[in-house]
């Protein structure tokens, strides 16, 4: 029984997020509640160490796990000796469950509920119409134009790419403030703010295509500080948008899409209409019905910036110098599509996706004021 309580309670924990995610508004009060409360002091405490506390949790548990094993293994062979065996492996039993029922009823409080809430292009009013070739033309013209501009005030480095003013942990440093500021014209993005940290293994992380964790134990965004900055930018307030109640990973590109976009720090800004060019671009296939040569006359009268190009293939650069081996990239991806399974999203990894017509939302709604 003492085993079996633990896991039973673990299993009631995921039933009720099973049956929570067909009433969003159960999880919508509960993020805008619950979470902000449940929260607020592991990011308040966090935000006070300027290192990350989940790498130095995750590196410090790697590193004596021989030695806990080691220990249970020598205490069951003494236990074993003085015929208590069964008793001992029923105590560590035990132990482990209740380990284990708590990790997840935290994970529950501090992140897990948040998956059951209504989704964020529902509640922005996103997804209600269709556009025409001639609108998507005015937001990719709109794009381009916001793009140029917010990369005509960006710092730039030696080589011409851009960068932050300090360097990426200046950025890093800046960004709860930046963060705030954009959300406090979107009410729903406000919540909880944390200091994101720079992850020290960063290099060795891209090999899993891993640009960013955030750990809901400590509340605490993680960032993969060897990535490119124009993608760095885009992936911390990805991570920051978890801390402010968006579990479901295309809430957070989407609400880390708002925060850019409306950011009045240029490079900020400008990351927003980086992602921008790709999504419409996505948007403008479809509607030209893949008719790619009239679609290039049309983009070839609103060109980007030089920057823009040396930025993108500064990207491409990198991340061609990436070459993990396959099984590395094929674990990465399953755990991470086992986990998102697990907690109710039914299409794993490819739920980073945002819907389509998201840049013709927020011009439409939020730039022209259309409803």
């Amino acid at each position: 029984f003492r085993i079996i309580l633990p896991l039973a309670l673990m299993l009631l924990l995921y039933v009720i997020q099973s049956i929570l995610i067909h009433f969003p508004s159960v999880g919508e009060t509960y993020a805008k509640t619950g979470f902000v409360f449940f929260s607020y002091l592991p990011a308040k405490i966090s935000s006070l160490v300027p290192i990350s506390l989940s790498e130095v949790f995750v590196i410090s548990l790697v590193l004596s796990l021989p030695i806990l094993i080691a220990w249970m293994v020598i205490r069951i062979r003494r236990a074993c000796k003085k015929k208590r065996g069964k008793k001992c492996f029923f105590n560590i039993g035990s132990a482990t469950a209740w380990i284990l029922f708590s990790i997840y009823f935290l994970f529950m409080l501090l992140h897990g509920l948040n998956f059951t809430r209504y989704s964020l292009d529902e509640t922005l009013g996103f997804g209600k119409r269709n556009y025409t070739v001639e609108e998507l033309q005015e937001v990719y013209a709109w794009v381009i134009s916001g793009l140029n501009e917010s990369r005509e005030s960006c710092t730039e480095d030696k080589n011409g790419v851009v960068t932050y003013p300090g360097g990426k942990y200046a950025f890093l440093s800046d960004l709860s403030d930046l963060y705030e500021k954009s959300a406090k014209n979107f009410p729903m993005l406000k919540g909880n703010s944390a200091r994101p940290k720079p992850v020290m293994v960063s290099h060795y992380w891209s090999y899993t295509y891993i640009v960013g964790l955030y750990f809901p134990f400590f509340a605490e965004p993680n960032i993969n500080i060897d990535v490119p900055f124009v993608e760095l930018m885009y992936n911390a307030c990805h991570e920051m948008s978890h801390l402010h109640g968006y579990a479901v990973e295309n809430d957070a590109n989407l609400a880390a899409l708002i925060i850019a976009l409306s950011s009045d720090c240029p490079e900020l800004r400008y990351c927003g209409y980086y992602e921008s060019v790709k999504l419409i671009i996505k948007d403008l296939v479809i509607a030209y019905n893949k008719d790619t040569e009239n679609l290039q006359k049309f983009m070839s009268r609103y060109p980007a910036a030089g920057g823009y190009f040396r930025d993108f293939a500064d990207a491409q650069k990198y991340w061609l110098s990436i070459d993990p081996p396959e099984i590395v990239e094929k674990v990465s991806n399953a755990t991470n599509d086992a986990y998102l399974k697990a907690n109710q999203q039914k299409e794993g990894v490819k739920s980073y996706n945002m819907p389509t017509s998201i840049v013709a939302d927020f011009y439409f709604i939020f730039v022209k004021g259309e409803s």
